[in-house]
């Protein structure tokens, strides 16, 4: 872990009841740092706990246990008439711009609303500081008066990300943010991305389940399963040797950009663990084929592997290739 991480969270769990007495558990133990000017990306299936942590991180849900800090100072635990403050070093954009928009603000008052929240700033500087930030996400002043129903969902999306930077914030979380895009409007959302985090030094949390754009945009990797990490490490890295079987796995079934080639699957079988009063063992163990008798004498903690790469698995893993092959 980096120890001058802007973002810090320490063993993270939440924990939701269900019906019996019984508990949901949602994030297990979620440790991660996020260093100024980086993106680490969370990536796992959909109900691994991805959103759940960043909603747990800027206490939209409060988390159940755990540490979370911006540059040392405490988000969790905090006392929530604090929490103003601290809503100026983080921000966050939710994957469905339409909803997470007020339809009965315009763009204007979308934007000056964190102003007013968060800065101490005369109405002429607020609307200066209006204007520059439509600017910044490649809208222009005429977008100032629209509603929300009145742009396209790649314009909405530009508004939320110029609501998550009007206050100048340390770091972003990205909630799947071009997940509910048209294709041809995602890469343009992702490259107006990277250029507001280098113009602003921003850190970003990318939370998504596309491996093609998480390849693209992040400077490590953080992949989940049901509610733990159970591999983290540079993109790269990740990307050309996953040590973890459920990395492997995730990484064969991703589309593969070539026309005309293939990749090796590696394909796990059998029942899927519940998250509801789950086990103390690794999660994957009904599924994994390398599973070993001592799989189930606990949850494996992340093993230091070398270079900042982590993996969550005792087992020695032989080298399976996922090289791509040509068809013909």
């Amino acid at each position: 872990m980096n120890g001058g991480a802007i973002l810090q969270v320490r063993d993270l769990h939440k924990v939701f009841p269900v019906e019996g007495g019984r508990r949901l558990v949602a994030v297990d133990g979620v440790t991660l740092d996020v260093a100024a000017g980086e993106t680490l990306a969370l990536v796992g299936e959909s109900g691994s706990g991805k959103s759940t942590v960043a909603r747990c991180i800027v206490r939209l849900i409060e988390p159940s246990a755990g540490d979370v800090t911006i540059d040392g100072q405490a988000i969790v635990p905090l006392p929530v008439k604090r929490l103003p403050a601290i809503y100026r070093r983080i921000q966050m954009v939710f994957q469905d711009p339409n909803a997470s928009l007020n339809p009965r603000m315009n763009v204007r008052q979308v934007l000056e609303e964190p102003l007013r929240l968060h800065l101490d700033l005369p109405a002429a500087e607020r609307a200066t500081r209006v204007r520059e930030l439509v600017g910044m996400v490649g809208l222009t002043a005429l977008h100032l008066d629209r509603y929300p129903h009145e742009l396209s969902g790649g314009q909405r999306q530009r508004v939320g990300i110029a609501r998550a930077i009007a206050v100048s914030p340390d770091i972003v979380i990205l909630d799947e943010p071009t997940s509910s895009l048209d294709v041809s409007v995602r890469g343009q959302i992702l490259d107006l991305l990277l250029d507001l985090q280098r113009r602003l030094n921003l850190a970003y949390l990318f939370i998504s389940h596309d491996l093609q754009v998480v390849q693209h945009i992040a400077d490590r990797v953080a992949v989940m399963y049901l509610g733990g990490i159970v591999e983290i490490g540079p993109t790269a890295d990740v990307f050309r040797d996953p040590q973890h079987p459920y990395t492997r796995a995730l990484l064969s079934a991703a589309p593969v950009a070539q026309w005309g080639a293939k990749r090796t699957r590696v394909r796990l079988a059998g029942e899927i663990s519940s998250a509801i009063d789950p086990p103390d063992a690794c999660r994957l163990v009904g599924r994994c084929p390398l599973a070993q008798p001592s799989c189930s004498d606990g949850k494996p903690a992340l093993i230091d592997i070398g270079n900042a790469h982590a993996v969550a698995c005792p087992v020695v893993i032989p080298a399976i290739p996922l090289e791509r092959t040509p068809i013909c």
